[in-house]
């Protein structure tokens, strides 16, 4: 339930996006790298034909979900009801799965 499953453009599997991330932390990035932070490699690849891939729309999704749980808290500033508490309550709940509608898996 609290998967995100894309399809792979190459292959059309539904795989689960967290099995498909692959961080190398091998791959120095020094030019993105701070003192506290320290940037790596991250490869999207399905386990299945071994073919990496673009994922897009991860940003838009996040950004539609929080402008959505900010209107609704908001709201219940002005609305004298539980009713905002409960959006918010389920916006959160399914949040990856409003962002699995909104994000799309693209050829690299």
């Amino acid at each position: 339930m609290f998967r995100t499953l894309i399809c792979c453009p190459n292959c059309r599997n539904e795989i689960s996006l967290e099995e498909a991330r692959t961080t190398i932390p091998a791959v120095p990035l020094p030019e993105q790298s701070t003192t506290f932070k320290t940037a790596s490699l991250v490869y999207t690849v399905c386990p299945k034909c071994r073919r990496d891939f673009r994922v897009t729309g991860e940003r838009s999704a996040a950004l539609g979900v929080l402008v959505a749980v900010f209107l609704s808290l908001v709201s219940g500033f002005f609305l004298d009801s539980w009713v905002p508490l409960a959006v918010v309550a389920l916006l959160l709940l399914f949040q990856r799965k409003i962002t699995q509608i909104l994000i799309r898996a693209e050829h690299a």
